[in-house]
């Protein structure tokens, strides 16, 4: 499980977390507070919040793990009649020609764990409307390939009923 924190994108968020840190600081550090004086140990634990978090809202940082390019919006793929032997490489190669590749899935039998032949590729929107146009029909493996945009994941609550 990944956990991930947003980042500050407001000077409100980085005063809050400057205050937060320095706060922290006073009270994890007793020693220090004596020795250096509380108020002086709350002032630089302030200062040192707010910079940090001045720097982390002016990079606004990518916590969606995608790495961003183009204008940010990807579609999702579906690759059907895949070969059973075709590996997430292979077909990171092969889409790769036509655009950043964001992310490869090639399905598998939840019991077996053996490939179902076919899977989806995320790319930007442009490269992909490129990449199905051309790869669509395209023999891969001995099979011709049946590429085209993937449709939203339907509930499955909602089939069950």
């Amino acid at each position: 499980m990944k956990v991930r924190f947003p980042a500050p994108d407001t000077l409100g968020t980085a005063l809050i977390l400057a205050a937060v840190l320095a706060l922290a600081g006073y009270l994890l550090f007793p020693p220090l507070s004596h020795r250096f004086g509380g108020a002086a140990l709350f002032a630089a634990g302030v200062a040192a919040g707010a910079f940090i978090g001045i720097v982390l809202a002016a990079l606004r940082l990518d916590t969606s793990g995608r790495a961003a390019a183009g204008n940010g919006e990807s579609k999702s793929i579906f690759v059907g009649n895949l070969a059973y032997r075709t590996s997430k490489e292979e077909l990171q190669h092969l889409f790769g020609a036509y655009g950043m590749v964001r992310s490869v899935r090639i399905m598998t039998d939840r019991v077996t764990r053996r490939p179902r032949g076919f899977g989806f590729v995320e790319m930007d929107a442009a490269a992909a409307a490129a990449a199905i146009k051309a790869l669509d029909g395209k023999e891969f493996y001995g099979r011709q390939l049946k590429v085209n945009e993937g449709n939203e994941r339907k509930n499955r609550e909602n089939q069950a009923a």
